[in-house]
């Protein structure tokens, strides 16, 4: 068990430095490749709260009611 835990240490140590590496040798495409998607996952997981706490959201209506074609209807 150990040995698992060297290794493992090793291991994401190595990751960590190779990742350093490479944004700083090639920010672009290591924002494309890993740092857009993270950035869209951590956006995407909190702008609820954001949202809600800026007022820039709504309940969305489930059933909306509307009779497309006559005037007045639906517009909103």
């Amino acid at each position: 068990m150990r040995d698992f835990l060297l290794w493992a240490g090793v291991g994401l140590l190595g990751m960590g430095v190779g990742r350093w590496v490479w944004r700083r040798c090639a920010p672009v495409s290591f924002w494309y490749v890993l740092g857009f998607p993270v950035k869209v996952v951590t956006i995407y997981g909190t702008w609820r709260a954001v949202a809600s706490g800026c007022g820039l959201s709504k309940r969305v209506r489930r059933w909306r009611w509307r009779v497309p074609g006559l005037p007045g209807w639906g517009a909103e």
